[in-house]
């Protein structure tokens, strides 16, 4: 049975054609309406990413070109203990 009722649709290729285009592209802009909501969730973590990397640089920096890492190490450096001194100065 015919979806028209019974009567026969006309064969004719250039309108099955057109049909056909016109429901692919609606399947397309189905999908497309469907994958919508995730483009911001991506795009924001893409920029959470950006600034981790770019703070990750940013305190890479601070530390180790700047000389902040050597301040550190000579304010935590041990005091020279009295005994190496006095062993040292043996008759």
């Amino acid at each position: 049975m015919d979806s028209n009722g019974g009567k026969p649709e006309p064969a004719d290729p250039e309108n099955t054609l057109r049909m056909l285009e016109l429901e692919l592209m609606q399947q397309r802009a189905a999908r497309q309406m469907a994958g919508t909501p995730y483009r911001g969730l991506r795009a924001a973590s893409f920029l959470f990413l950006f600034v981790v990397i770019l703070a990750t640089l940013l305190a890479a920096y601070y530390f180790f070109f700047s000389g902040h890492l050597e301040e550190m190490r000579a304010r935590h450096t041990p005091p020279p203990s009295p005994s190496a001194n006095a062993t040292s100065r043996v008759p």
